[in-house]
């Protein structure tokens, strides 16, 4: 027999599902936005102590701002002939953040704070409901009004929407990338600019570079990317050598990881009461990994639609000529890789720096469009460009 209704637990107002980027950075804003509303986060592995430092460029602050390891306003591109370019960012900044300080951090004030319960919690699925949502998890049931989604896509779900847009070509790629924070004990780095692409190291099969996050003259971060359909995790040994050359260094810290790079549309709304974030949301650009900016634009995106509309669904979709873009660029990385490393040099040697920080976070504006397609080489765009059917870039 069901419980009355006057027993049954009270609905939480919001339940966010996953203590990752972001999932903590939505939590912060509701805590401060809506500061008696109730509020509960679910993850069965909150973030550990292990080091993740994320760059990422912006124009204003940012919630992340009291973790920052440093801040740049240059930028250095290496082309495989060794040739370095120096760009500056006119207002911009190239921001690195020790993540696994500030999700401590965070998750320490959601724990304090008595509105809000974190429960080391794994959801094992969603049910929608007409009034609120049901979190089945290992613990038990969780309702809410409001549910925000941010499990990575399943292989299962990827699968479907694979099979459902076979004919259309859809392209799964994988960005994987290993690094290492090292430390020498003569002043040997210029701290004055980060490395954002060094394609100096020998030739891969798949797309391959590295990046430099100099802190100081003795210390940096230095990590290898691979990206590819099944890349092997790259060593960031050569590229430590090339950076450093004779002088003698010691490893502080270890990082890795593997970022999806998926052709696919996903459906923010999952339910009356249910938004994809994230990953799930669509938040990783599918063409470059980048997450950081698009994830702060779609909290306060968030924010806005439940000051609005009481409720969070009014988020702006990607644009169609973004999911298009998307699309022919993982084409052509998946079919024209070496023809790609002066895409990239060109993008940043001959375009102005604003059009090209916005078009890469997919906040590019219609001029900001056709500056950044204008100064691409057409040839392997265009022959990609013919291979993925119209269709494709309307599919949802």
């Amino acid at each position: 027999m069901a419980a009355p209704a006057s027993s049954r637990p009270r609905p939480v107002q919001h339940a966010i599902v996953g203590a990752g980027l972001s999932g903590l950075l939505l939590a912060a804003a509701l805590r401060e936005s809506r500061p008696h509303e109730s509020l509960t986060v679910l993850d069965p592995h909150p973030p550990g102590a292990s080091p993740l430092t994320f760059a990422f460029w912006t124009a204003a602050s940012t919630p992340l701002d009291d973790w920052a390891i440093d801040h740049f306003d240059a930028i250095r591109l290496v082309g495989h002939d060794g040739r370095e370019h120096r760009v500056a960012l006119d207002g911009w900044r190239s921001t690195a953040v020790a993540w696994a300080d500030a999700a401590g951090a965070l998750l320490r004030r959601l724990r304090a704070d008595p509105g809000v319960d974190v429960r080391t919690s794994r959801v094992t699925s969603v049910i929608d409901g007409p009034e609120a949502a049901s979190l089945v998890t290992d613990s038990g049931v969780v309702q809410a009004r409001w549910v925000y989604d941010s499990r990575p896509p399943t292989a299962t779900e990827l699968a479907s929407d694979f099979s459902r847009r076979n004919a259309a070509g859809a392209i799964a790629l994988s960005q994987v990338f290993r690094g290492a924070w090292v430390r020498t004990s003569n002043d040997v780095l210029d701290a004055s600019a980060a490395t954002l692409l060094d394609f100096s190291g020998p030739p891969e099969a798949d797309l391959g570079f590295s990046y430099v996050l100099p802190v100081s003259a003795r210390r940096a971060m230095v990590m290898a990317v691979r990206m590819g359909r099944s890349p092997p995790a790259p060593d960031p040994t050569p590229a430590i050598h090339r950076l450093l050359g004779d002088a003698s260094w010691s490893v502080e810290a270890e990082e890795s990881g593997e970022t999806a790079l998926v052709d696919r549309r996903p459906t923010r709304r999952l339910g009356r009461h249910v938004l994809g974030i994230g990953r799930r949301g669509g938040r990783v650009r599918p063409s470059t990994g980048y997450a950081v900016p698009r994830v702060l634009d779609d909290t306060d995106a968030i924010v806005s639609s439940l000051q609005r509309h009481g409720h969070p669904f009014a988020v702006p979709p990607d644009p169609p000529w973004q999911r298009r873009l998307d699309t022919i660029w993982l084409r052509a990385l998946a079919r024209e890789r070496a023809a790609l490393e002066p895409s990239f040099l060109s993008l940043f040697t001959h375009t102005g720096i604003d059009s090209v920080l916005r078009f890469l976070d997919g906040r590019a504006r219609g001029r900001d469009v056709v500056a950044v397609v204008s100064a691409l080489p057409p040839t392997p765009f265009l022959r990609a460009a013919v291979a993925v059917p119209a269709r494709q870039s309307r599919a949802h």
